[in-house]
């Protein structure tokens, strides 16, 4: 068995790159993450280190810290790893590259708004939420928690309920407004604390960002297969009202980038006015120069498995909000 140590650091700023060293316990990789860099670092691999090649998530880690384990399967031929500079243990680094957004015409419970599919170019990586923003770090932030899975609720729609006060349940019953503001005021916070990379700013991921980091490389229905009969859907996904509530996120498997309840739990804001998609090829979409409705993403606790699909679209106005309906944040260079 062949094996390689790689290195990435996707900051502008002059600094040591974080690199790993690598041996064998009992049969399974320890990595450790060697350098001088401050903070966490997201150690991922691949077994194809050409452009073609996609890098998969393993875990977080940091310098000096517990080693990070690789289970190999006896059949890999070669693996590669490598370490990238993250802000915190929450984000995740999305490289750039090119994926096909929306879904084919015969792909069961597809909707006509999913098309004309697009080849779509993400030119720049950029970090993102690897669970949705929780109740908990929204009211860091904020110094307010709007959501109605939050304590007693005595009124409708559900009668005699006690919620509790777990805040690691996702934030929702927040409009786009609520969300984008959250995203102004970390940027604000995280720049005073001088742990914001030079030129980045937190903000809601567009809808190709959001489709493009779902789908991980994958083209199926779901991020992990097609599951036509929804036999596997529970793993991945708190959906069709099973129980009552949103639930803490970061629970079931996370998808190949290590995002975790891309499908269920909460529906995201995306950044952009929905609009039909253009067709043909195109890098860094933005969506609808105008619109009166703000994209969805993702399905949630509350809907059937069919809204959980990679591709599925929904809109609202950006006014609305509902217990259903949450976001998630991308770090990403702040472009003029």
């Amino acid at each position: 068995m062949v094996w390689a140590v790689g290195m990435l650091l996707p900051r502008a700023e002059a600094q040591t790159p974080l690199g790993l060293s690598i041996e064998f316990v009992n049969g399974q990789a320890q990595l450790n993450v060697i350098g001088s860099s401050d903070g966490f670092c997201q150690i991922q691999w691949t077994d194809k280190l050409s452009s073609a090649g996609l890098w998969y998530h393993l875990d977080h880690s940091s310098v000096g810290g517990a080693p990070v384990a690789d289970q190999v399967p006896e059949s890999a031929t070669s693996r590669y790893y490598r370490a990238i500079w993250t802000p915190n243990t929450g984000m995740v680094w999305i490289p750039p590259g090119s994926f096909t957004m929306g879904s084919p015409t015969n792909e069961q419970h597809r909707t006509s708004i999913e098309g004309p599919q697009t080849m779509v170019t993400i030119s720049r990586g950029f970090w993102m939420g690897k669970c949705e923003v929780t109740q908990g770090e929204y009211l860091a932030v904020v110094g307010e928690n709007p959501s109605y899975f939050n304590g007693d609720r005595s009124g409708p729609p559900w009668y005699d309920q006690d919620y509790g006060h777990d805040p690691n349940h996702p934030v929702e019953e927040v409009t786009w407004f609520d969300a984008t503001n959250y995203c102004h005021r970390l940027t604000t916070q995280e720049r005073a604390a001088g742990r914001l990379p030079t030129n980045y700013v937190y903000r809601l991921p567009t809808e190709a960002e959001w489709e493009y980091a779902c789908r991980a490389g994958t083209t199926t229905r779901f991020y992990y297969g097609d599951d036509p009969d929804y036999a596997y859907l529970e793993l991945y996904a708190w959906y069709g009202d099973a129980f009552g509530a949103t639930q803490p996120v970061g629970q079931l498997r996370p998808n190949p980038w290590g995002l975790h309840d891309m499908g269920g739990n909460v529906w995201e804001w995306c950044q952009d006015w929905y609009g039909p998609y253009p067709g043909g090829t195109v890098t860094d979409p933005r969506g609808s120069v105008t619109g009166t409705a703000r994209v969805w993403r993702g399905g949630s606790w509350y809907q059937i498995g069919r809204y959980c699909r990679s591709a599925y679209r929904f809109s609202h106005f950006p006014t609305y909000s509902f217990n259903a309906l949450g976001f998630r944040v991308v770090l990403a260079f702040d472009q003029p």
